[in-house]
């Protein structure tokens, strides 16, 4: 039985009295996948997460819960963005992210502090599960890494057989039901030797906007991308989009930085987005326990708690882990910088120097 808490009933704390909002919620439904793909770093033999129990839709429920009352606990303008994605493919766990959504949605009919996404590899997508994402308000985004050559080099499923063509068929699902979607697609050294070919296939498949996560922690057969090659890529997507002509498509990590220009940043990863706001502006539930970000899962330095706190501890606990950076008071793009990525920080090799150069290089150009 859901107990719901009556929001008129809370006391409103200034949010001068925060340390800093938590603006977005990942939440990792399981640790399993239908797919195998060999970069990825949550199951690669060197990283391996375990198969645990998945979320039940009570305790989606709860997390949702707890997430609305932090927001008008505090007076937050800024909605929450809730994300289904993590260690595995939440599809798999469809009906208890639909029962726990929709239970929320019971319960709290008017809220407008929340808004809901998933990421999937969209291959499980069927129109009954489209059609409730849309009665749910979850937008959903798709990881496809480009053409079939492209994506089906590491996106395989678990008997080593490429995924692309059922990637698409959900897309198409999914664009049926009234969904524009968006792709999440991974930066593989394939990718960069392919750039023609991914930007023909954005343009033949009609995508308005697409996101690159940066590939990191990978086993030892696959290299990751690094921070200089990642921001030297950006560039030359950019300059690559406008040369064909595909001026409306959106590139989403661009689009962050912009908005870092403007003095609006999301602070969330700089993976995929403009400024690192691990563990402060942004949280993952890696099943029932809170990391500040995916890349931290496991590891027990980076424990922030679990399904039973409430939201507000998260950023409180996170201060200790934060440096003074005295280099960022007096560097020229701290302003659109806003935070540098907390795990490339701790590297023994760390350099600012791509990203000082791309800031200084795109402000203006965005």
């Amino acid at each position: 039985m859901i107990e719901v808490v009556d929001p008129t009933m809370i006391p409103l704390i200034p949010v001068d009295s925060v340390v800093e909002q938590v603006e977005r919620i990942c939440i990792s439904v399981n640790t399993v996948c239908n797919l195998g793909c060999d970069y990825c770093y949550f199951f690669h033999p060197e990283n391996r997460v375990e198969k645990s129990k998945p979320l039940s839709g009570d305790e989606i429920f709860t997390i949702l819960e707890k997430s609305l009352l932090y927001h008008l606990d505090f007076g937050f303008e800024k909605k929450i963005k809730i994300n289904f994605v993590g260690s595995g493919e939440p599809l798999i766990h469809w009906t208890n992210i639909r029962d726990g959504v929709a239970a929320f949605h019971k319960a709290y009919p008017e809220q407008q502090s929340i808004k809901f996404y998933t990421v999937t590899n969209a291959t499980l997508v069927t129109p009954t599960i489209a059609k409730e994402m849309k009665q749910l308000g979850i937008v959903p985004s798709v990881s496809v890494d480009g053409p079939k050559v492209i994506h089906d080099r590491h996106r395989l499923d678990h008997q080593g057989k490429g995924s692309f063509e059922r990637v698409m068929a959900g897309i198409e699902i999914l664009r049926s039901t009234g969904f524009d979607v968006v792709i999440n697609t991974t930066l593989t050294r394939d990718l960069l030797d392919g750039l023609d070919a991914y930007v023909a296939f954005i343009k033949a498949s009609s995508f308005t906007k697409v996101i690159f996560d940066r590939l990191v922690d990978t086993p030892d057969s696959v290299m990751e991308i690094s921070y200089e090659e990642y921001y030297r890529f950006l560039q030359d997507i950019h300059q690559k989009f406008i040369d064909a002509g595909l001026h409306d498509v959106e590139i989403g990590n661009l689009e962050a930085y912009r908005r870092n220009f403007e003095g609006r940043p999301d602070k969330v990863c700089t993976m995929f987005g403009g400024s690192c706001g691990a563990g402060s502006n942004f949280v993952i539930y890696m099943g029932r326990e809170v990391y500040p970000c995916g890349r931290m899962f496991g590891k027990p330095q980076w424990l922030l708690g679990n399904i039973d706190d409430s939201i507000h501890v998260f950023p409180e606990r996170m201060k200790r882990h934060w440096p003074a950076r005295e280099d960022c008071k007096t560097c020229s793009v701290a302003n659109d910088c806003v935070r540098d990525c907390l795990l490339e920080y701790h590297t023994p090799d760390y350099s600012c120097d791509s990203r000082k150069s791309f800031l200084s290089t795109m402000k203006g150009v965005l």
